[in-house]
């Protein structure tokens, strides 16, 4: 069995198309929306794609009209966003947007999965960067019954073991923040896990950006995050 997964496309749609490698299974870890042009797009594709979506916390800034819960690097970042987002949807994609599950323990082959956007409990905001201890980890999947969790949030690239679990972030798909810009996702067959990069058109992404009503200082800045991986 082949599984594909993706997380944090973020409105990208070139980049969301060029992961066309198939598989038998497609997960989303949220966070369709938000900071680039297409959100609408990028739903129509994902729904096209796989009904095994979780919800992150842009999906949920749109779909509940809540905070984003950024940081304040990304806070400005994220409210022009949001506000040129929520004019492009349609009242029933924010509805799917705000009503995707927050976590998805899915069985197969004898192996469970579970899906998670921050963290294994659900938290949509927390932050599992690659570096966290072991120790954390450990109180992270207390009471978690899975051999597989995967993440996202971060948008940056992980894998771990910790005690038999493995943890998987397959980093973003559509604005990559470890100095790769290139779109990031997973790739788990029968039990073999391997992160995957795929190039794809950058500048298209960003003259759709300039065709948005996002300010173009702000503009620019998503411009230097997607052309550098990151900033």
């Amino acid at each position: 069995m082949k599984i594909l997964v993706i997380s944090d496309i973020h409105g990208n749609l070139a980049a969301l198309e060029a992961v066309s490698e198939r598989a038998d299974m497609i997960f989303c870890l949220g966070d369709i929306v938000n900071y680039g042009p297409y959100p609408d797009r990028c739903i129509e594709r994902i729904r096209g794609l796989t009904n095994t979506v979780v919800r992150g916390n842009h999906d949920n800034a749109i779909g509940r009209n809540m905070d984003c819960g950024c940081s304040v690097k990304y806070q400005e970042l994220s409210n022009a966003g949001k506000v040129f987002t929520k004019t492009v949807l349609s009242a029933e994609e924010k509805d799917y947007l705000g009503n995707l599950p927050i976590t998805s323990l899915i069985e197969r082959e004898g192996k469970k999965f579970l899906l998670s956007h921050g963290s294994p409990g659900g938290d949509i905001y927390k932050y599992l960067r690659p570096e966290v201890s072991d120790k954390q980890w450990e109180s992270e999947l207390k009471d978690i019954s899975a051999d597989v969790v995967f993440l996202g949030h971060t948008h940056l690239p992980m894998m771990r073991v910790i005690h038999g679990v493995t943890i998987v972030n397959p980093g973003s798909v559509g604005q990559p923040r470890d100095g790769v810009p290139m779109a990031s996702y997973a790739i788990w067959e029968d039990g073999r896990i391997e992160i995957k990069r795929v190039r794809y058109d950058i500048e298209a992404t960003i003259k759709g950006l300039h065709e948005t009503e996002i300010p173009p200082h702000l503009i620019s800045v998503l411009a230097k995050i997607l052309r550098e991986g990151g900033i």
